[in-house]
């Protein structure tokens, strides 16, 4: 392959991108590599979007940014309805609670990871993959994790949960976009240096590579998944875990 060509595969120019969770690790190294690659960016998190703003300072072609938590149909339709047009959209929010699942207020904490991490992704489907659909094309990324495949290393059942419940959306959402030229699909993370990591416990000698990844890391496979070079990827959670099942 030319390197001409494998340029024009990875080529974001003049498509519109929307990243949630764009003030975390890997959702602010998602807009800086597609917006490095010509992506206009449209960033939404649950912080301000003074803040959003920041952590993403210097980044190339961000159009606008949002306020916005996924877990709330009425905000998503809004930005929605707000944006229009949506080429990729890039769902990197999540939370990952550290809590005990016998404590008689868990049952909160439950319906917050699932909220997030379940209803959000459907939230941004149900607002987004129609016009896809209508315009014969589309990028669908979504976020799952290890924890989704494995029961998780250190993660409690209600994250196992919903990150199995994203990889199963992903396959149920391609099997009704696939056929209109959208192509949805994820990536499932093993343990990143972020701070939903910091303090967590997680030593490096613990994986195959000696190290956590990176959230460039995981951002390269998403980004990859958003371009036209994965044209004919559908219905795929792909692992990103530097080797966790070679233990």
């Amino acid at each position: 392959m030319s390197n001409q060509f494998q340029r024009m595969q990875d080529d974001l120019a003049g498509q519109t991108v929307l990243v949630t969770g764009a003030a975390g690790g890997v959702g602010r190294a998602v807009t800086k590599l597609c917006g490095e690659r010509g992506a206009k960016l449209v960033l939404c998190d649950v912080t301000s979007t003074e803040q959003t703003a920041a952590v993403n300072h210097g980044v190339e072609g961000v159009l606008a940014v949002h306020q916005m938590d996924c877990s709330v149909r009425a905000q998503v339709e809004e930005v929605a309805s707000t944006v229009g047009a949506v080429d990729v959209l890039i769902d990197t929010a999540g939370i990952c609670p550290r809590d005990d699942w016998m404590h008689e207020d868990w049952d909160i904490a439950f319906e917050q990871v699932i909220n997030v991490n379940v209803r959000g992704p459907i939230n941004l489907a149900r607002a987004f993959m129609p016009g896809m659909i209508e315009r014969k094309y589309g990028r669908i990324v979504l976020c799952g994790s290890l924890a989704g495949w494995t029961g998780g290393l250190r993660s409690s059942p209600h994250y196992v949960a919903a990150k199995g419940g994203v990889h199963a959306l992903v396959r149920w959402l391609a099997m009704r976009a696939t056929p209109h030229g959208v192509c949805v699909n994820g990536v499932a993370p093993g343990p990143v240096a972020s701070a939903m990591t910091d303090g967590q416990g997680y030593t490096p000698d613990d994986f195959p590579l000696k190290r956590l990844g990176t959230p460039e890391e995981v951002a390269s496979m998403i980004a990859f998944l958003a371009s036209p070079a994965a044209s004919y990827v559908a219905g795929t959670v792909i692992d990103c875990n530097g080797g966790i099942y070679l233990r």
